[in-house]
């Protein structure tokens, strides 16, 4: 569950935006919970686990207080990361209520996004250093790019 780390609040203000865009029922949908989950599990298969023993210790070190702040804050921008593509579609393209008026430009997110993606990259990494220093051996998948070089038997531009 999202609330385990963070807060709906912290996310909305991660994100610039206020409780009348983006409720609390909107971010208690299973849907972010599970992709929170999963982003978690990305790191490590055990993160959720480690985070909740480390919660409950009565008098945690500072390795330990580290790496907990470190996974809240991770959860707010993995969760605030997930919102950004549907953000446009929850901030009203006009409000008013008589006299005063709220208008947005088109795009008035772009720098969010940016900034949101930026610090999801920054805590992913700082999260995967405090969960080894809290004694969790963690194993980070690299995906290998390949690259082929073909020489064709023929001049493909004048076919001979």
């Amino acid at each position: 569950m999202i609330t385990d780390y963070t807060t709906y609040d912290d996310i909305r203000a991660a994100l610039g935006v206020e409780s009348e865009e983006i409720s609390d029922t909107t971010l208690g949908l299973t849907l972010y919970s599970n992709y929170l989950d999963g982003e978690l599990e990305d790191i490590d298969f055990t993160l959720p686990t480690v985070y909740q023993d480390t919660k409950d210790l009565l008098t945690p070190t500072d390795v330990e207080e580290r790496f907990m702040k470190t996974c809240e804050l991770f959860a707010t921008f993995a969760v605030a990361k997930q919102l950004c593509a549907a953000l446009p579609l929850f901030a009203p393209r006009k409000q008013t209520d008589g006299k005063a008026a709220v208008e947005r430009f088109d795009n008035p997110y772009r720098d969010t996004v940016k900034m949101v993606n930026e610090q999801y990259a920054t805590l992913r990494a700082r999260l995967i250093l405090a969960l080894a220093a809290v004694g969790t051996s963690v194993v980070a998948s690299v995906t290998p790019t390949y690259v082929l070089v073909s020489n064709p038997s023929y001049d493909p531009v004048t076919g001979v």
